[in-house]
């Protein structure tokens, strides 16, 4: 591989790097904005995201391009870009292989832990909805202590004659 490819692939993982940083901080905004129901910065973190994942699958693009020549591969396995690049280089681009992976399970963690405070929302408001309109059917509900007790006879609503 000549000395300008290279080139390109260290800053084509530089950027791929910079966006994978963005795109979890985009997961810390919108914990954020879930916690405070913020709705329209939820649509604008939305977008981000996307705008990213765009970006990212486009360098990776590249990136493919740059390392095979024929077409045949599309993945990039760790393997094939170290026997492409000098030997000098193989630390940088472990480097950037790591740095990935970290980040990539940064992103797994917190984009699974903003999936399950939306589940827990949903289920918390589920749950409310029914014991307000007399249809509980669940087993446990939170009683005075913010603890969970068997329900008893619970009239929110009455209506006087």
């Amino acid at each position: 591989m000549n000395e300008n490819a290279v080139h390109l692939l260290e800053d084509l993982f530089q950027r791929k790097i910079i966006l994978y940083d963005d795109l979890l901080r985009c997961l810390e905004k919108e914990r954020e904005s879930l916690v405070t129901i913020n709705m329209d910065a939820l649509w604008a973190i939305s977008k981000e995201k996307e705008e990213i994942c765009s970006k990212i699958e486009s360098i990776r693009q590249e990136i493919v391009s740059v390392v095979d020549i024929d077409g045949q591969d599309s993945s990039l396995p760790l393997n094939r870009i170290l026997g492409l690049v000098p030997e000098e280089k193989a630390g940088t681009f472990q480097g950037f292989f790591l740095t990935l992976v970290k980040l990539k399970n940064e992103i797994e963690l917190s984009r699974k832990a903003n999936m399950v405070f939306i589940k827990d929302s949903l289920r918390f408001l589920d749950e409310m909805i029914s014991i307000i309109t007399g249809g509980n059917k669940s087993k446990m509900v939170y009683g005075e202590r913010s603890h969970l007790s068997k329900p008893g006879i619970n009239c929110f609503l009455s209506r006087e004659v």
